[in-house]
């Protein structure tokens, strides 16, 4: 073995569970770099702050630099006119053994300058520009294609596509892309490798939610544009790296639009089958911003630079295309199918956005493969996560049924009764009301709190009713007779949330006193005091067990017995509400910065975090089968989601003043809405 391969396979290393090879590092951590495949090298383009260039011989495993040139082309950029310089280069390989023996090169003109910065100019030597002033070209992402390969096609914010004529030095053509609210930007740009008909360049562009196939007709000078679906643990990233290899797009890791982390991910979409691949396999470290690069024979793709958490890298690595390529493992073959019934949800819920044009509801039903759906709910019983087990889901999707109006303040809360004909909602004006529901009807008005009513709430067998108030009192009313029952007193401050325990014996209740208290509901006799400041309160379906929600960004399981913390959950912010699901396997919880977290109640682990609302969430709620939730916001919206996937569903929007709460019937077949608009909403399914 000679001295350099004993050099390579010194700094070389495989790690055989990942299918990376760890290769020489880049000479200084580079980030946002253009990289180009020369034969045996790879020419790398500097990078952001950084106009460091170099080639890698792929061979050598080694590095040389290459003074005074960064790309083949080179245009655009951020700044003044000026700044948007367009450049090219006649790159001559910086491995050849004459190279830096003063410029000169066999067989090449020496009156010709190479691998240097020269202006790109036309053919009466005029300086040609690619970019306006006015046009930000950040983010940045283009590709050579054409019949003749003379066409540049320019993808920039926010939703724009040039294409510009390298033999004319013109552009040709402009369109603006159907991506809605999906500002370009750091995305992902391929031209498809074989046309069939060669006076059409076909393309693909992914960005976030938006996906892309972009046909070019050069005869007739216009575009054509078809949707592709984005897989779903792809639509929060960006800045990934992207190779297009065999008829396939290659995805690597990525910025997480939501947290800001980089991913670790790899995702494959197959142009062919038009299906996705989230692989089983990882990148041993977080990346973004980083450069792919398929080798010339199409046998490794490289990754080459980019950011992990905090700062450039120097990080290089390959991996041969084969793992890749070839065929999927079992846990990649479930995911798969689960991306298919999120598919189908996504193409119901476009459906449902079209009931006021009278749309028929598309894809409810859908049948999946027995055997793999068995697999899947054998896993999904371990983590205990309470999927019903019914092969045939039926989502439902629902309409707005009626308005109730009678209170002439903002309501506050609503619940239906246990058997789902009445419901009860508080309100500022001081009253609680019952309503009953084929009536449109307040069959009963309760008055005794002397000022703003914060909750109201049924007992199980739905003869009583317990609300609370600002006034520091909590008061129980008789449903039948509209007569208050009795008075309980002892908080000393506003009486935020009151519920009934399963049984309808005790009463729990939460105030801006920093204290929950325990009542017995027959005597009206206070039973403990639990220090803690409470946004929200609910019993388990047990009744062993109190889960509250905290501006002190905690969640705290309680033992309604002992009157002891049994657990403590961390958040990110503070807690608005929190409910468990009916058969007690889960419970779900909003926070102020408008995320829903969906809890293992066995095992207090967090199953789902999903990005939903752009305003503080007010209230959610679960279904009964566990599947679904509704969640309504101060920004008016109210969305139902699906548990399993963390999907919205539906957005049910009536409101331009802020939703205070949300109730689900018992046979889950409606939906209650309380506003500040002083309405209570009720919608039914379609």
């Amino acid at each position: 073995m000679d001295t350099n391969e004993n050099k390579v396979e010194a700094i070389t290393s495989m790690n055989k569970e990942t299918h990376f090879e760890i290769l020489t590092p880049l000479p200084v951590p580079l980030s946002c770099i253009q990289c180009v495949v020369h034969n045996h090298e790879i020419v790398i383009c500097g990078g952001y702050k950084n106009k460091e260039c170099y080639s890698y011989h792929t061979i050598k495993n080694e590095y040389n630099k290459i003074t005074n040139a960064i790309t083949l082309l080179s245009f655009g950029g951020q700044g003044n006119f000026e700044k948007k310089c367009t450049l090219i280069m006649k790159y001559v390989s910086v491995w050849d053994d004459n190279y830096g023996k003063e410029n000169k090169v066999s067989n090449i003109n020496k009156t010709e300058k190479f691998n240097e910065w020269i202006q790109f100019t036309d053919n009466h030597n005029n300086p040609i520009y690619i970019g306006k002033f006015e046009e930000d070209y950040n983010g940045i992402r283009a590709i050579i294609s054409g019949n003749a390969k003379n066409l540049l096609f320019i993808t920039y914010p926010p939703r724009n596509i040039n294409v510009f004529d390298l033999n004319t030095f013109q552009f040709v053509k402009q369109d603006v892309l159907p991506i809605d609210n999906e500002p370009l930007g750091y995305h992902c740009f391929v031209p498809k490798t074989e046309n069939l008909n060669k006076n059409v360049s076909e393309m693909f562009l992914f960005c976030r939610n938006a996906g892309l196939s972009i046909g070019y007709d050069e005869h007739n000078n216009i575009f054509q544009y078809r949707n592709v679906w984005v897989c779903t643990t792809l639509k929060s990233l960006f800045s990934y790296g992207y190779a297009y290899v065999n008829d396939s797009i290659l995805f690597f890791s990525g910025r997480d639009v939501h947290t800001r982390c980089a991913s670790k991910e790899i995702h494959k979409y197959s142009v062919i089958e038009n299906t996705w691949t989230k692989f089983e396999q990882t990148l041993d470290v977080p990346l973004t911003d980083c450069n792919v690069i398929v080798s010339e024979d199409n046998a490794f793709v490289h990754i080459v630079g980019g950011y992990d958490e905090e700062e450039a890298v120097s990080t290089h690595m390959k991996m041969r295309l084969k793992r890749w390529l070839e065929g999927k493992t079992k846990t990649e073959i479930q995911w798969t199918i689960e991306e298919e019934e999120k598919k189908d949800i996504e193409e119901s819920k476009r459906d449902s956005e079209g009931i006021k044009k009278q749309f028929t509801i598309k894809k409810l039903k859908k049948k999946r493969d027995t055997e793999m759906i068995i697999e899947h709910w054998i896993r999904s019983l371990s983590l205990k996560m309470g999927w019903i087990d019914d092969f045939n889901i039926i989502r439902k999707y629902f309409k707005f049924l009626k308005l109730l109006q009678g209170h002439f303040k903002k309501v506050n809360s609503v619940a239906f009764s246990p058997d789902g004909t009445n419901i009860a909602s508080a309100s500022y004006d001081g009253t609680v009301q019952v309503w009953d529901i084929s009536s449109d009807n307040a069959i009963q008005i309760l008055k005794g709190h002397t000022t703003c009513v914060n909750d109201a709430q049924f007992s199980p067998d739905g003869n009583t009713i317990v609300s609370c108030s600002e006034d520091a009192t909590i008061r129980l009313w008789n449903v039948k007779t509209g007569k208050e029952i009795k008075v309980l007193e002892g908080h000393s401050g506003d009486v935020i949330r009151v519920r009934f325990s399963p049984d309808g014996n005790t009463i729990v209740s939460s105030s801006d006193d920093h204290t929950m208290r325990l009542w017995d509901s027959q005597s009206g006799k206070e039973i403990k005091v639990l220090e803690c400041s409470v946004n929200d309160v609910q019993f388990s379906p047990d009744g062993q067990q109190i889960v509250s929600a905290s501006n002190d960004q905690k969640i705290r399981i309680w033992n309604v017995k002992s009157g002891e913390i049994s657990k403590t959950l961390e958040y990110s912010d503070s807690v608005i509400t929190i409910q468990f699901s009916r058969d007690g396997c889960l419970f779900v919880s909003t926070s102020i910065n408008g995320t829903i977290q969906i809890w293992d109640a066995i095992s207090y682990s967090q199953l789902k975090k999903m990005f939903v609302h752009s305003a503080v969430i007010s209230d959610v709620k679960f279904f009964p089968d566990g599947q679904i939730i509704v969640s309504c916001a101060w920004d008016g919206s109210i969305q139902l989601w699906d548990v399993k996937f963390g999907m919205e569903l539906q957005r049910l929007q009536r409101n331009v003043l802020p939703v205070t709460r949300v109730g689900v019937s018992p046979d889950g077949n409606k939906i209650v809405a309380s506003s500040h608009d002083k309405t209570i909403q009720l919608w039914e399914p379609l």
